[in-house]
């Protein structure tokens, strides 16, 4: 409320800055007083007059009167909003056409509109020529525009009625607006009716009535009454007419304009208004269809005959008959829901609802059960009334639908509070999307009228779960629209109530879904999509029927409902590649190669633009991802297209097609070359230029197409793209505004993740979209992550391995990981065996090292075995070759996890064995074997404890994820971590890696340095270069494993803490090549340790010759 200045007066916020004086002291009208509203609802009701500054109510806007008008001029801004663009902004259809559109803006100290300045524009152009109206000084846009008459003027000259001979003659264009009027009516001055006329209206015919100049209107030109003074208005007539005759009412005495002077003369002399605006437009496009929002109605409330008795009211009469013979009969009456007694005499407590409903990005193309329930807060939860229907987004997203849902007590209960409440199902698998909850306020009111939007919920978003002690038989759950945190009990099958504690029945069929119980203790069901009615025990076989008439080239077929309206009785939901009501029509193919000098970026925005006369262009865009490899893209698109252009980079675009009609069903093949190119301003015209103010800039746009001729087809700046074309042996510019940093977020409906950008195929009803990810993140939704740590072969290798495609046929980076993981499980088996069969041996394993490098080549043997085992899974499974979930389940929960402690356990395996042998040489004499044999037996259960134990977290958030679009269906083993254990994830894996890599280091290091230093002390002669030289070969078999794990594992690293994550898909490259050096140390165990060593080689031989004669006994033997 608000309280009146010097007043104990009070009134509503929503009377401030109504237009009307509210106050004693007319304070409620002031400006400031909208600063202090706190309502925003009642902000949003007020319109704000740009020119005047003044704010007025909602409810004048368009209401015929003017409340907003400019001084000295006839239009208004309050009822003329499509004006107030082209006065407030640069629009560039306007610019230069002889009419000041704009308010002056003050540049260098001088007044700039769009019309000064005008000397290099050409004032015949596509959006002047032929418009009626001369803009140009001498009327040359207006050359060859009357193709009704028969004479045959010469290109550079107009047509004209002189006042001497009374028929149409021609007039050269230098006699045009040259201040002498040398026609009728001064159809060769226009100026005159234009300066004596307001700008809102053109035409008229000229002439002096009582020695004053005026311009009359076309009606009362041949009427029989003389209004000019020298009689031009009815001597050049041979027939007569009104301005109802005019207007098409038919007259006894009408006779039809005979000569072309006549017809001539009432076409120039007609008033007409100023196309009030012009939007951006092409030589030839169609006109604009008038699309309106379909509302659907109750089906119940439908007037199917036209009603003429009165004593039904609003319902529909009928007859009983009581005796056939006697034709005795009784008439009662059908009512409406919201009216009853016996005749309809009655209106009915209701509550009348009208909701749209908006699914998201991801839910596009999925049919949808919703139920509508009018509930009490009762512990019964009674179900007054509901309704049901399906809802279609592609279908039905501009679809306002309509119920009454009606009261089950005449009168309701007062005491009790009801609301509207919605279940959303998917009704093709029944599964639950969540719940939407609307509270009737005002109950006391017989009717209430509810009017929402219902956002359906996402289908990766699981419903939010609560704590409701009371619920025993079902579970909490909040609703989606979150009304003060509202939550309902969800009872399970069998069960109803406010806390499911009444037990029922369930009456539906076995295939469908009860959900609750109404008040007529009848279930409420869910049916399936092939089954009707409320027990859904009625098949619905329109699909089944003609299944081949219905939707072609792999449509889906849903059947509708009674709430849709439509020609068909179901709906198709399109496969990829194909439109129309029944999927018959082929999407358009276009197919863009680039040439040899053209610098493709990775993603590439195709921006398509839909040209309507007098309507704003449609702007739609998607984008494609790009190979290095590769040097063309394949784009299959639904929408009518006029213009097309790429994006590559930031602001980098090129003009692709350029089509005044739109061709459905075609292939089209272009070449995009540097020529194609949009140049900037800035390489078009010098830098004093580009830093002009926009207003004076824009009048030069026509040189640089004038100047290039054929090399340049586009150029833009910071507001808007113009392409060249040729009109009148001229190349001239066409623009239109473009934002350069459109917010891509499918209109509010995107589902991407991670702050992906979502691009959709239509601003209307679309039935595609698609997520450009950021950096690092990678996914359909751009719900996966690419961390450069653990990042593991799925997220490496998924998104190439192509479904159903042979092996032969795969990617090639796919067929290369294929041939670099068999040589790994070669050399990896080889390895491991031969390594084995060594440090078997009781000798080596008489110190540490034995059993360190024993516990090496086992885990060798193990972690080949996991690899193998993971590659090839992998790549089965997206390739649709294995799809059993509980494999799939049980390897996404172990393989990654068992190949991540392997690896781990197999360093810092290799660095137990570095730091002992630098112990061994720092202590030389001193280092004792048992001691050794001893610590090594408890550090190895100690490390698969420590590392099992600081990786076991990575099941439990590990999980297997199914990702369907249209173009494939994939199965992701993802983990995805909170915060705080993506945080503990990442130290966790550079410890294990770090650490080792550093003992192996520090190790490399100590060797060297302490035996060259003791050897230098026996050597007292030789350099410390030299000594250094000698060692490094005496002690080769020492020195070579650290260092040579040091050196493996640089790359590794380098590519992990450099890049720290996978940009994009062409980055799978580096991390592979990260990912498979990673197995290479566990690998050369053989290579590393027993072939530098003499003495493990003595004992690998001695191995070697004991198993081959034990073998060569066994073949003596079976011989």
């Amino acid at each position: 409320m608000y309280q009146c200045q010097n007043s104990s007066k009070c009134i509503s916020e929503y009377r401030i800055l109504d237009s009307e004086a509210n106050c004693p002291y007319q304070d409620d009208e002031r400006l400031t007083l909208l600063e202090h509203i706190g309502s925003t609802e009642v902000r949003k009701q007020r319109y704000k007059c740009e020119i005047y500054n003044i704010y007025i109510s909602l409810v004048y806007v368009g209401d015929g009167f003017c409340n907003c008008r400019i001084t000295g001029t006839e239009w208004c801004e309050d009822e003329d909003l499509l004006i107030l663009h082209a006065v407030k902004n640069i629009s560039f259809q306007y610019i230069c056409d002889s009419f000041t559109n704009m308010i002056p803006i003050i540049v260098e100290g001088k007044n700039n509109t769009d019309e000064t300045e005008c000397e290099q524009w050409s004032c015949n152009n596509i959006y002047t020529h032929c418009d009626g109206v001369w803009n140009c000084p001498r009327g040359e846009d207006e050359f060859d525009c009357d193709l009704s008459s028969k004479l045959n003027c010469s290109s550079d000259h107009h047509l004209c009625v002189p006042p001497d001979i009374m028929e149409l003659t021609c007039l050269p264009v230098e006699k045009g607006n040259d201040g002498n009027i040398d026609c009728l009516g001064a159809t060769d001055e226009p100026m005159l009716c234009r300066q004596i006329s307001s700008m809102m209206y053109l035409g008229e015919f000229y002439c002096l009535v009582k020695g004053q100049a005026l311009c009359i209107s076309s009606d009362l030109l041949c009427d029989d009454h003389i209004l000019c003074d020298h009689a031009e208005d009815e001597r050049f007539c041979t027939s007569r007419h009104n301005s109802s005759q005019i207007s098409g009412t038919s007259h006894s005495n009408y006779s039809p304009l005979n000569s072309d002077a006549e017809k001539f003369l009432y076409k120039a002399a007609k008033r007409k208004p100023k196309r009030p605006t012009k939007y951006f437009s092409l030589v030839g496009m169609p006109k604009a269809a008038n699309n309106k929002t379909k509302g659907i109605s109750d089906a119940m409330t439908r007037r199917i005959f036209q009603l003429h008795q009165n004593n039904c009211h609003r319902g529909f009469p009928v007859y009983i008959w009581l005796n056939s013979k006697n034709f005795l009969k009784n008439e009662t009456c059908f009512c409406p829901p919201n009216y009853y007694g016996d005749q309809c005499q009655y209106e009915n407590q209701r509550v009348s609802l009208t909701i749209q409903f908006r699914a998201l990005s991801d839910s596009w193309s999925t049919l949808f059960a919703i139920i509508i329930l009018l509930i009490d807060d009762s512990d019964e939860r009674i179900i007054h009334s509901y309704e049901q229907f399906t809802y279609l987004s592609t279908r039905d997203c501009k679809t306002k639908f309509n119920s009454y849902l009606l009261y089950s007590t005449h009168p309701k209960n007062h005491t009790k509070n009801y609301a509207i409440h919605i279940d959303i199902y998917e009704k093709v698998t029944l599964i639950y999307r969540g719940s939407l909850l609307y509270p009737v306020t005002f109950s006391f009111l017989p009717v209430n009228r509810l009017v929402h939007i219902g956002i359906i919920p996402r289908s990766t978003e699981n419903f939010e779960t609560c704590s409701m002690p009371q619920c025993v038989h079902g579970k909490c759950i909040r609703y989606s629209n979150n009304p003060q945190n509202a939550v309902f009990c969800q009872c399970n099958q069998g069960w109803s109530g406010r806390y499911c504690t009444t037990p029922h029945t369930s009456i539906c069929s076995p295939d469908s879904k009860s959900i609750d119980l109404s008040v007529y203790n009848r279930s409420v069901c869910v049916c399936p999509i092939n089954k009707f009615g409320y027990r859904c025990l009625l098949p619905d076989t329109i699909c089944q029927m003609n299944n081949i008439l219905t939707c072609y080239n792999g449509g889906q077929c849903i059947p509708n409902d009674e709430y849709v309206i439509s020609n068909h009785t179901f709906t198709c939901i399109c496969p990829k590649g194909y439109i129309g009501d029944q999927c018959e029509i082929r999407e358009n193919k276009i197919i863009l190669s680039f040439g040899k000098k053209i610098a493709l970026s990775q993603s590439i925005f195709i921006h398509f633009l839909q040209v309507i006369d007098d309507l704003k262009p449609l702007r739609m865009t998607t984008f494609r991802t790009i190979s290095l490899v590769e040097n063309s893209i394949t784009i299959y698109w639904s929408q009518p297209f006029h213009l097309m252009f790429i994006e590559f980079f930031k602001n980098n675009y090129y003009l692709i097609v350029t089509e005044t009609n739109f061709q459905q069903s075609i292939t089209t093949n272009k070449m995009v070359n540097p020529s194609d190119r949009c140049q900037y301003i800035s390489e078009l015209f010098n830098e004093t230029f580009v830093k002009m103010h926009p207003i004076r800039r824009i009048k030069y746009y026509h040189l640089p197409c004038r100047r290039n001729l054929s090399d340049l087809s586009c150029f833009y700046d910071d507001q808007r793209i113009c392409f060249c074309y040729d009109f009148k042996k001229e190349r001239l510019a066409n623009c239109f505004d473009f934002d350069h940093n459109m917010t891509s977020d499918c209109l509010g409906k995107s589902v991407c993740k991670n702050e992906g950008k979502c691009f959709q195929d239509s601003p209307y009803c679309p039935r595609r979209s698609m997520c450009i990810c950021p950096d690092c993140f990678y996914g359909a939704r751009c719900q996966f992550s690419s961390n450069g740590f653990g990042l593991s072969l799925d997220a490496l290798l998924g998104y190439h391995i192509q479904p159903n495609i042979k092996i032969l046929h795969q990617p090639i980076i796919v067929k290369i990981s294929l041939t670099v993981t068999v040589i790994l499980l070669i050399i990896g088996f080889i390895n491991g065996i031969l390594s084995l069969m060594t440090f078997k041996n009781q000798a080596i394993r008489e110190v540490g090292c034995g059993l360190y490098l024993l516990g090496s080549s086992i885990t060798t043997l193990f972690l080949t075995v996991l690899l193998g085992l993971k590659f090839f899974i992998l790549l089965l499974a997206q390739m649709i070759i294995i799809s059993n979930q509980l494999l799939l389940q049980i390897q996404c929960l172990s393989l990654d996890f068992l190949l991540r402690v392997c690896l781990s356990m197999d360093q810092w395996l290799n660095a137990c064995v570095a730091m002992e042998r630098a112990i061994t040489v720092i202590q030389a004499t001193n280092f004792c074997k048992r001691k050794s044999k001893k610590i090594a037996k408890i550090v190895i259960p100690l490390l698969w404890i420590f590392i099992i134990g600081t990786n076991i977290y990575d099941p439990f958030y590990r999980r297997l994820i199914d990702e369907e679009n249209e173009d494939d269906k994939r199965l992701w083993c993802i983990a995805s971590y909170p915060s705080n254990i993506q945080s503990f994830n990442s130290i966790i894996q550079t410890l294990h890696f770090l650490a080792p890599f550093i003992i192996n280091l520090i190790a490399a290091i100590i060797l060297i340095t302490r035996k060259s230093r003791q050897q230098s002390n026996v050597q007292a002669n030789w350099s410390y270069i030299q000594v250094l030289k000698q060692q490094t070969l005496q002690y080769k078999h020492l020195f070579i494993a650290p260092v040579l794990l040091v050196i493996i594992g640089t790359p590794h690293l380098t590519i992990s803490f450099v890049s720290r994550c996978m940009k994009s898909n062409d980055d799978a490259w580096l991390f592979l090549i990260g990912y498979f050096i990673s197995f290479i140390p566990p690998m050369l165990t053989f290579v590393v340790f027993i072939l530098p060593s003499k003495f493990y080689k003595k004992e690998f031989r001695k191995t070697l010759v004991a198993y081959l004669t034990k073998i060569q006994r066994r073949l003596q033997y079976i011989i």
